[in-house]
């Protein structure tokens, strides 16, 4: 099959385009900047420039893209094409393309910091850090704190506050939430739901070594009944569709959730790696296949490393 991926210079693009070949598919890939600068690019059996996502140019350039070249499915590749992406899904489906993106009932939480509080607030099984808006008083807001968009990406914009001087600071932005610092070490999760059977797998890390917008560089995988459990939790009250990447914080053994990736990870070379194959996974949920079946994995610490040419 052809499938088209955009922002191919993002981090989770090379193990989507070595694994779709593998499985025998044609890969199209797009990226706003020219074919010499990225790797990836050369990698792709197809490859166009592409416009920025927030212009209105975006949507027709991939839409043609797609026609002419025969592509059935699309995977995009980071938050800002998703939110792009994600109203105009129809416009797509006429011409025969699935969207490979949760439904957008889903995406309402997952992409918005507050309602994913919101959606498990009350919920004894999910772990959640107090967070607060500009709406609310703040007077119970404790200090440390961590101050992010709602809507962020790859922890743009985030921010801690040491005290109410430093909040008075960035009152004027009205998208700004506010959480209780919790301290602990950061694990996320890979996790891929089949929307028809509920089927699902997930794994593990804890990110030892991580870039300061949030990539993990050292790695540990894990195995951990409960974590695992809770995130198929999550999966199933969100109504999750193919793979997505949760983001928890560890302290005392309680799992804190902290955010939702409804995408490929930065770091899903490390799942993968362990020898479940969540890229033609995640097809397999908008194609109509089976989920590959579960894999026995060994605990280990990986290291992302690149290579010079």
């Amino acid at each position: 099959m052809n499938i088209l991926l955009t922002a191919i210079g993002s981090m989770s693009a090379l193990c989507a385009i070595n694994n779709l070949h593998k499985a025998g598919h044609k890969v199209i890939g797009c990226d706003i900047y020219p074919k010499e600068w990225h790797y990836e690019a050369s990698q792709c059996d197809v490859f166009e420039q592409a416009p920025y996502a927030n212009t209105e140019e975006y949507i027709p350039f991939l839409l043609k893209l797609a026609k002419e070249n025969d592509v059935k499915y699309l995977f995009p590749l980071t938050d800002l094409e998703i939110d792009v992406i994600n109203p105009k899904r129809e416009l797509f489906e006429q011409e025969g393309i699935t969207v490979c993106i949760s439904s957008r009932e889903t995406l309402k939480i997952a992409r918005n910091k507050y309602s994913l509080f919101k959606a498990f607030k009350d919920d004894e099984t999910v772990p959640s850090v107090p967070t607060y808006t500009l709406e609310d008083d703040l007077t119970k807001l404790k200090y440390p704190c961590v101050a992010k968009p709602r809507d962020g990406r790859s922890s743009e914009g985030l921010c801690y506050l040491q005290n109410e001087n430093q909040l008075n600071e960035i009152k004027h932005i009205s998208s700004y939430i506010f959480q209780e610092k919790i301290e602990g070490s950061v694990c996320t999760v890979d996790y891929v739901r089949d929307p028809l059977t509920g089927c699902s797998f997930c794994v593990p890390r804890e990110e030892l070594l991580r870039t300061k917008n949030g990539a993990g560089t050292t790695v540990r995988i894990f195995h951990n009944a409960k974590l695992e459990s809770l995130v198929k939790y999550i999966g199933e009250k969100l109504q999750i569709s193919g793979v997505v990447n949760m983001e928890f914080i560890n302290h005392d053994d309680y799992f804190y959730l902290i955010d939702i990736n409804p995408r490929f990870s930065a770091g899903i070379a490390f799942s993968c790696k362990s020898g479940y194959d969540f890229i033609n996974a995640h097809l397999a949920c908008f194609a109509g296949y089976s989920l590959p079946s579960p894999v026995q994995y060994t605990e280990s610490i990986e290291i992302k490393y690149f290579i010079e040419k």
